[in-house]
């Protein structure tokens, strides 16, 4: 596809950058008139001025374009930020296995850090492991982790995510292969993080 603007139907700018004064860098999600697709552009633009003077950017031939689809299976996965959405102990344990891509593994050991990270932060013994530890530590009367500051309810409801989540992702993970995707490996390790920055406040 070439860029003219007769053949543009629709035009969105997702990104830029500034490479000098006079020139910037765009992402933009391109629909043509003739075309089903849209397509994904990354392209220098060049600034100049219009017929009445005003300054201006136009796009130059320096740039490259993807239909859409093909450009979110090429980088897929990749395109997304872990360090900023997960917490750093996931990033630290369970990451590296996702870019192995041994899923299963990493679920394991987000919620092994979950585990270690509850048990560390209520005082508890070794032996006091999985739903009993979240139980335990999670207890709303006397739970070394329950924050007496909530109603009743939420007490109880919080030592049920903590015990659920454990029993949930880290057991059946930690006693069977399970086949898992990306996508769910990463809304997995979403909760873990989530876990761990709860506790984080409650310690």
């Amino acid at each position: 596809m070439v860029w003219k603007k007769d053949n543009i139907e629709k035009s969105e700018i997702l990104a830029e950058s500034h490479r000098r004064g006079y020139e910037i860098i765009l992402l933009t999600r391109l629909k043509y008139k003739k075309s089903p697709y849209s397509f994904l552009d990354i392209r220098l633009f060049q600034r100049g001025y219009d017929e009445e003077d005003d300054e201006k950017y136009y796009p130059t031939k320096k740039g490259i374009q993807f239909r859409e689809d093909h450009f979110q299976q090429l980088i897929g996965k990749w395109t997304l930020v872990p360090s900023v959405l997960f917490h750093p102990l996931i990033l630290k344990k369970a990451w590296p296995s996702v870019e192995r891509n041994e899923f299963d593994s990493a679920i394991f050991r987000a919620f092994k850090a979950v585990e270690v990270a509850v048990r560390k932060a209520a005082n508890l013994p070794q032996e006091c492991i999985g739903i009993s530890l979240m139980r335990n530590a999670f207890d709303p009367k006397k739970g070394a982790l329950s924050d007496k500051t909530l109603p009743k309810g939420e007490r109880e409801a919080l030592s049920h995510l903590f015990t659920g989540a454990i029993g949930l992702y880290k057991n059946p993970h930690s006693h069977r292969e399970l086949e898992l995707t990306f996508k769910e490996t990463f809304e997995m390790l979403l909760v873990a993080s989530h876990l761990l920055y709860i506790i984080d406040r409650q310690k």
